[in-house]
């Protein structure tokens, strides 16, 4: 073995050129696959950082319109007294709270649980107590608990904080304990609080939030979801309009609902590096038999003079693993280039990724995957050079002999490469076609120059609805009066962005075929100007008047397609429906329907209904810009809010374009990363037709001479040789569509607004393969155009 490896070393020593390019293929496909696996391995693989997180579960409901719908806090109650497959079950959803009582109120992304969250997260406050049933309670005390870095920033790390009292939208509460600093979940939030001591703030509400639970031993997802459907169906047959008509519950594990948007679209990312691979390694063993055929004498000389056949593949193999181990130690390189690029790329897309690191398993891999390549690309080569008839290749005088067998070798790795590279070129294509459809889709309303921010009303200060109304009315005139500001409105959620708010309605005179089945609509709580702000046309009607807005009179404004459902060949306008009380409202306009930024399911029938009907304390503001000066317009708009009141804080403040771009970021990472791959392979598989078709020349001087010599012309020979490559091309072609046309299928969930058999995507790729094709063609080609005759007869 070690003059195994000494000789090894001295024959790639000898051949720098094809050692250098063999490991610089093989060091690509390595390191970009390495580094995907970091990625796969750090937000799929890695467990989450709990104990038993295997057991940690998900939950939330869906219906025949409403998918991953929040769980009602009465429907929580009897989940929870009637399972028999949890150890225990939390309510978990945000909560926007104002810290104030020292000086200008602070805005706070919290969360908001149950008593058992901390029991089901298997986490112990390090200073202080954990929640109790009692806490829990409606009329209790208000307690809180409080993460590390919030004890480190606002009490300076002192070891007394518990007992101290913090105010909340002007609400007391306590401090009971101190989170350690390890324990994150969803985000880094400052503090926790309970949903009991608010009592109907939050008890009553449809939308209570999320649910997580803790499985029993030995019980599947697969048992607690069928328990949970039996819960749900049973709470529908006792409760059908209380229910809303939803009886499924989603019930995943936490993993899963943490990293289930990105899963699919990893492990396709992955699947395309490991196409890249192979086709790295069919360049490399090409250059292999290309190589092994030039030794053929050599190998015949040692098979003479005693050597099995065995110990000839043990050589080759030597040299083989030798490069993919020079390559799996170059492929680090790329590695923790392109780890750096991917953490940069999509910290904020792809979640997890702040666990991506260079560590044991990612080693382990790195050379699990170097020797695997070494065999993938060194096996055939050694089998095919180490069969050798000794008295026909000894008598030969040429090195040269003709390898009929080794040629159709080397072709058939050139079509697969083309066909690999077909297949991921289709894939990209389809991706980034489906991005520019996303990024140019007519989602219902104009998003530029458009400004978001979320004001933060500390709940409770007004009692009165009309009060809370009238302020942001006050807050809202003065923006409006802001140079800079084109139009400004208040609405509850951004138009196109799914914001959770949906309600039941009734239409007058429309009688439902089932007196359970609730008629379930989105719902946007909007200021007079929104439509003019976001360019919403007002088909049919008109839109609020201030008088309306301000006093939250009984008018709403419909989208079209509840209008065609209820009134077809009718006039809406003056029709009435009811919502969320038995109060008749009229509808005084009709407006087009507003899309789902990035979704292709057909969205809900939508209703607009005048803010101070239902006046929200944490409004979001959208302010359409006269300036292109973003930065400035803030500026000028937080003076406004703060002139009319300093406690007010402003949240969320981005550009309505970087918002959008925030929900396509998924897209754009996926699409950006496989025509990364695509492109690389293409390289790749354009070097496999130029070092075949440049091979052939160099084997075929002879012959060219002799052509030449008869009579055969410059065009003649290029025809010759040209036809030669492009039949490779063609077949693979032909082979990497039809394996696309079938792979992509896998695509269909990624893609928006594109078919995975998008023709156009297609030919494209097919034309552009042929023009890439004929170039790596010409070129070896031309080459053998300028042999000349004379040389080439006395090429031995």
């Amino acid at each position: 073995m070690i003059q195994d490896l000494i000789y090894a070393l001295r024959w790639l020593r000898k051949n720098p050129g094809f050692t250098v390019l063999a490991v610089l293929m093989l060091a690509v496909g390595i390191g970009v696959n390495t580094a995907m696996f970091s990625v796969i391995n750090a937000v799929l693989l890695r467990p989450l950082p709990y104990s038993e997180a295997e057991r940690l579960v998900w939950m939330n409901e869906s219906g025949l319109e409403i998918k991953n719908r929040q769980v009602s806090y009465p429907t929580f109650v009897d989940w929870r007294a009637r399972n028999q497959v949890f150890e225990a079950m939390s309510i978990f959803r945000g909560w926007g709270v104002n810290l104030t009582g020292s000086g200008e109120a602070e805005f706070l992304d919290a969360r908001m649980v149950t008593a058992d969250y901390f029991k089901i997260m298997r986490v112990t406050p390090f200073m202080g107590r954990d929640f109790t049933a009692e806490d829990d309670k409606v009329g209790a005390s208000p307690v809180l608990i409080i993460s590390y870095a919030f004890w480190q920033q606002h009490f300076g790390g002192d070891q007394n904080v518990i007992g101290r009292e913090i105010r909340l939208d002007d609400t007391p509460y306590k401090v009971i304990g101190v989170i350690p600093q390890t324990f994150v979940h969803q985000g880094p939030p400052p503090l926790w609080g309970l949903i009991g001591p608010l009592g109907w703030k939050h008890r009553d509400v449809r939308n209570a939030g999320n649910v997580i639970a803790r499985l029993k031993p030995g019980v599947t997802i697969e048992q607690a979801r069928a328990e949970m459907n039996r819960i749900s169906e049973q709470l529908f047959q006792e409760h059908p309009i209380a229910s809303g008509g939803t009886h499924v519950v989603n019930v995943v594990s936490l993993q899963d609902s943490i990293t289930g948007r990105v899963n699919l679209g990893l492990k396709i990312l992955f699947g395309a590096v490991g196409l890249v691979l192979l086709i790295a390694c069919a360049n490399v063993a090409n250059l292999l038999l290309a190589r092994g055929a030039g030794r053929r004498k050599e190998f015949a000389v040692r098979a003479a003079l005693g050597a099995s056949r065995f110990r000839i593949v043990r050589q080759m193999l030597v040299e083989s693993i030798l490069l993919a181990v020079a390559a799996g130690v170059l492929g680090l390189v790329f590695t923790s280039w392109t780890m750096k690029l991917l953490t940069l790329v999509a910290h904020e897309t792809v979640p997890r990724m702040t666990g991506i690191r260079l560590d044991g398993r990612i080693l382990f891999f790195n050379v699990a995957i170097s020797l695997l390549t070494a065999i993938v690309f060194g096996v055939v080569p050694a089998l095919r050079s180490s069969k050798t008839d000794l008295q026909e290749t000894l008598k030969v005088s040429s090195s040269t002999t003709t390898d009929a067998q080794g040629k159709r070798l080397r072709s058939t790795l050139v079509v697969a490469e083309v066909a690999f590279s077909v297949a991921l070129l289709v894939g990209a294509g389809l991706m980034v076609k489906s991005l520019l459809r996303l990024l140019n889709s007519d989602n219902g309303f104009d998003a530029n120059n458009v400004l978001t921010m979320e004001l933060r009303v500390t709940q409770g200060r007004f009692r009165e609805p009309a009060e809370l109304s009238r302020f942001l009315q006050q807050i809202l005139q003065s923006i409006q009066a802001q140079p800079g500001v084109a139009k400004a409105t208040l609405t509850g959620g951004l138009p196109g962005i799914s914001d959770g708010w949906q309600t039941d309605i009734a239409v007058e005179g429309y009688k439902r075929p089932n007196q359970n089945e609730l008629l379930n609509v989105d719902w946007s709580i909007v200021t007079a100007d929104y439509f003019q702000t976001m360019k919403i046309p007002i088909l049919r009607g008109r839109t609020f008047t201030r008088e309306e807005d301000e006093q939250g009179k009984p008018v709403v404004l419909v989208d079209e397609n509840l209008a065609r459902r209820f009134w077809p060949n009718q006039d809406a306008v003056g029709k009435r429906i009811a919502y969320d009380s038995p109060t008749w409202h009229e509808v005084i306009g009709v407006v087009p329907e507003v899309r789902t930024y990035g979704s292709q399911d057909k969205p809900l029938i939508r209703i607009y209904t005048p803010s101070g009907r239902t006046p929200q304390p944490n409004p979001m503001l959208l302010i359409r810009s006269s300036t292109s000066d973003m930065q400035a317009l803030t500026a000028t708009v937080k003076r406004a809010v703060q002139a009319v009141d300093k406690d007010v804080p402003i949240a969320e403040v981005a550009t309505f374009e970087d918002v959008l771009a925030r929900e396509s970021s998924t897209r754009r990472f996926n699409a950006i990363l496989f025509s990364i791959f695509a492109v690389l392979a293409l390289a790749l598989a354009v070097t496999g037709v130029y070092g075949v078709l440049s091979y052939s020349v160099s084997q075929r001087t002879h012959e060219v001479g002799i052509r030449m010599a008869l009579g055969a012309g410059r065009r003649d020979v290029l025809r010759l040789f040209m036809g030669q490559g492009m039949r490779l091309v063609l077949l693979g072609l032909v082979i990497g569509l039809g394996g696309a046309f079938a792979l992509t299928r896998l695509m269909s969930s990624l893609l928006f607004g594109v078919s995975t058999r998008d023709t156009v995507t297609f030919v494209l790729v097919g034309v552009g393969l042929m023009v890439v094709g004929l170039f790596a063609c010409y070129l070896p080609a031309r080459r053998a155009t300028r042999v000349d005759p004379l040389v080439a007869l006395r090429y031995e």
